[in-house]
């Protein structure tokens, strides 16, 4: 049955659903607990396990049954760091360490700018001994380095430490990894605002000579976590799974980034509990942890569940008011999406419905084994998302409307996915998925990266 007969019936499944999300929406204040009581939820910290419980008490008052699958993973630790200026004046830097950035002990060091850190910037400066100071600003008609690139090009050239200026104004910083294997930074990195950054550039560029002091306390060690799983049986043993990632940094709340998807992925278990406990696929609802630190739970999870027959991954990663679908690629989806599309005619489904594979979020894990990916496209307002990684990521930025939104239109996408009994089970081999990852364009990232497992 297409989407749009089935909303033409006053008391059709999807027409409860959506009223469900909207009438009985929960995610709103699970996710204020969330925020308000664990706050911050870096994987492996106490905040991160505080806000396990939570969710698992909120599922468990709605009638779902979750399970932790543990694992463990090279984690980090933030730790009492410090950038300072010691000459021509002193100054305490706001700086962030990078992601495994180890411990080190404090040195000093004069500043040397390097551009934004090519191989060819470092060869015409010399940082041998020195900090690298290095723009983010994009290069109109060159694609952006790495952080983890510039921190191996700084190491090659035998620079000290690397500090990042960030591209957007309003004193923040930008958190990130130094890379996404575990392995402990080859030299220490920082992110600096905007602000701070370009009043260094500003002497160097002078000819003004500045002298900093790093101390690095943040360290890396290994850390138990866990992805929180609810499922819900099916007919058959295939399995529709749809997840966002749980973790955030910790230097805000994590309610954009990801409470968002956390939340909206609460709501969809709470309606298909609700409305739709039995379908012909099992549904599985899953909360990854360590994305953001490298996708570690997205991973542990393939690789747990690598020999179940996974027909399709939805991955909600900062969803917003839904717009449109996205494939990823898989163009077999596009008709039921389509259908979707052309059945909800309330929602704003402005981008309507492409396939434009991506990488970097807790769907890549599932398309290096082969296995289809679908997303729901959303709007998030410029000033949800402008303290991106950064303190200001806080409760207050949540709109309750757009929760409801998605988490109606993303349970009856899984509805559909896990109910079409004539949608084919598609698994690509290992030499299907590198041609289609080259045809998609995605290979040059994931080799960048040090992720691509073909090879």
């Amino acid at each position: 049955m297409a989407a749009g007969n089935a909303f033409a019936q006053s008391d059709s499944l999807h027409q409860r659903m959506i009223g469900s999300a909207f009438l009985d929406n929960a995610s709103y204040d699970m996710l204020m607990r969330l925020s308000d009581e664990a706050g911050g939820r870096w994987i492996g910290s106490p905040q991160n396990e505080l806000g396990l419980r939570i969710l698992s008490e909120e599922l468990r008052r709605h009638g779902l049954e979750p399970r932790l699958e543990r694992f463990m993973v090279p984690g980090w630790v933030r730790g009492d760091d410090e950038v300072r200026m010691l000459e021509p004046s002193e100054r305490v830097f706001r700086a962030v360490a990078l992601g495994y950035t180890d411990r080190t002990a404090p040195f000093e060091a004069n500043l040397v700018w390097a551009n934004r850190g090519s191989v060819e910037d470092f060869d015409t400066t010399d940082a041998g001994g020195r900090i690298a100071l290095v723009t983010q600003e994009r290069q109109q008609g060159r694609e952006s380095l790495l952080r983890s690139e510039v921190i191996r090009h700084a190491a090659d050239a035998g620079a000290r430490a690397v500090l990042f200026i960030n591209n957007k104004k309003g004193q923040m910083n930008l958190a990130g990894m130094g890379n996404f294997q575990g392995d402990p930074a080859s030299v220490p990195a920082f992110s600096l605002t905007w602000e701070e950054g370009k009043r260094l550039q500003r002497l160097l560029e002078r000819s003004v000579p500045v002298r900093m002091r790093i101390t690095v306390n943040s360290h890396c060690t290994p850390v138990e976590s866990a992805n929180l799983v609810c499922t819900l049986p099916g007919k058959t043993k295939e399995k529709i799974v749809v997840g966002a990632h749980f973790d955030s940094w910790d230097l805000g709340q994590g309610s954009i980034d990801n409470g968002l998807g956390t939340a909206i992925l609460f709501d969809i278990a709470r309606i298909l509990q609700s409305l739709s406990p039995e379908n012909h696929r099992t549904i599985e609802l899953v909360w990854f942890n360590g994305e953001e630190m490298g996708l570690w739970g997205a991973r542990k999870y393939v690789e747990m569940h690598r020999d179940e027959k996974i027909h399709t991954a939805v991955n909600m990663d900062m969803t917003g008011s839904p717009n449109g679908f996205n494939a990823m690629g898989n163009e077999h989806l596009v008709p039921l999406l389509t259908d979707l599309y052309e059945g909800m005619r309330g929602f704003n489904l402005t981008r309507g419905v492409i396939s434009h594979p991506w990488t970097n979020s807790d769907h890549q894990p599932f398309m290096l084994a082969g296995i289809p990916v679908a997303m729901p496209l959303g709007h998030l307002d410029e000033h949800m998302v402008k303290t991106y990684h950064d303190f200001g990521d806080t409760f207050d930025l949540v709109n309750k409307k757009y929760l409801s939104e998605a988490a109606g239109v993303v349970a009856i996408l899984a509805y559909e996915l896990a109910n079409r009994a004539d949608l084919p089970y598609i698994r690509r081999t290992p030499e299907q998925t590198a041609s289609w990852l080259i045809e998609n364009k995605l290979d040059q990232r994931l080799k960048r990266q040090g992720e691509w497992v073909f090879d």
